[in-house]
């Protein structure tokens, strides 16, 4: 490239690099010169003498799960823009395989992490979490440490699923959660609990099943609501994928939905919209969530100095379809 346009090497990469400095006739010469020889700039020489590798590890807890590819569009979306490169790894959450993903990643030399609805509390993920790699969280937060986070406004749109539900006439609602170890689990929870004494429904500790966002637990949820002596008329399973297996087993035991039984998922996938599933769902904004946490990570990696951590809250929004009634 130098000889091609009789430039110095130096010139050439600062024209290529978009350097300000350059004037533009230089500037116009070199990109030129550039597209007349297809030239390409080289990734492996701009990482060697940056320092970074222009890659970053998303870590995701079951890659077979419907939301997960919105969050992932999110976090592409800025990642091409800025030319970074994602490496994907699947941790089914299990403690150890997510320990032993993220040591990899670090030994491939990565510029960041996200991390989504993973552990970030135990001791071995922390060791790793204190070190020099930037990271962000996604849709799980630690409880002692401030992070990087980015998450769905749990409180506020627990609160206007079951307002919605108490507005149909529902009293007994009942509640399939995530996991324990899931601080969005938890933070809904807790604003269920609240929503239902505020808004006078029934406070029966029976009518919150402890899920896994599974197909699975949405299913052995409903089968013990259903063997209850006074069922609930009204589920709120902890994701969509969830509200799959409590409208199969409804289906089993007889029970139509919304006429005998109503149900509200949370995610808002793409399935839920199919005729025969027709779900109403709380909305999650998931592709602005992964590009604002790619966003925070570039702005961590790109720092000389360590930024403050910053938590953004995105809005939720219930979708309604044909999936809930009023009581008759």
């Amino acid at each position: 490239m130098a000889a091609a346009t009789g430039h110095v090497v130096s010139t050439v990469s600062n024209a290529l690099a978009g350097k300000r400095h350059v004037n533009e006739e230089t500037r116009r010469q070199v990109l030129e010169a550039a597209e007349r020889l297809g030239y390409r700039p080289s990734g492996v020489a701009r990482s060697l003498r940056l320092r970074l590798s222009s890659t970053v590890g998303v870590l995701v807890p079951d890659v077979s799960n419907p939301a997960i590819p919105e969050f992932l569009r999110g976090i592409d979306d800025v990642a091409v823009r800025e030319g970074y490169t994602i490496l994907l790894c699947n941790t089914d959450e299990v403690l150890e395989r997510q320990v032993s993903q993220m040591q990899t990643l670090l030994d491939r030399r990565v510029d960041g992490m996200v991390l989504i609805s993973q552990h970030c509390d135990a001791p071995e993920v922390r060791k790793i979490l204190d070190g020099e790699t930037p990271f962000v969280l996604i849709q799980r937060r630690s409880a002692r440490f401030r992070d990087d986070y980015v998450g769905s406004d749990n409180l506020q749109g627990m609160r206007d699923s079951v307002s919605y539900l108490a507005g149909l006439g529902h009293r007994r609602i009942a509640l399939v959660t995530g996991p324990v170890s899931s601080s969005t689990a938890t933070e809904r929870m807790e604003a269920f609990e609240g929503a239902v004494q505020e808004l006078g429904c029934a406070r029966d500790p029976q009518l919150i099943f402890r899920g896994d966002y599974t197909v699975q637990s949405g299913y052995e949820a409903m089968h013990y609501f259903g063997a209850m002596d006074e069922r609930p008329t009204a589920v709120i399973a902890s994701n969509d994928v969830c509200a799959l297996g409590v409208q199969d087993a409804a289906s089993e035991l007889g029970l139509s939905i919304p006429r005998d039984l109503s149900l509200l998922g949370c995610d808002d996938i793409d399935l839920s919209r199919l005729r025969r599933i027709d779900l109403s769902t709380l909305h999650l904004p998931k592709r602005e969530m992964g590009a604002t946490a790619m966003q925070l990570l570039l702005r961590r990696i790109q720092s000389n100095r360590p930024p403050t951590a910053r938590e953004v809250i995105i809005p939720t929004e219930l979708v309604l379809r044909g999936s809930c009634a009023s009581i008759a």
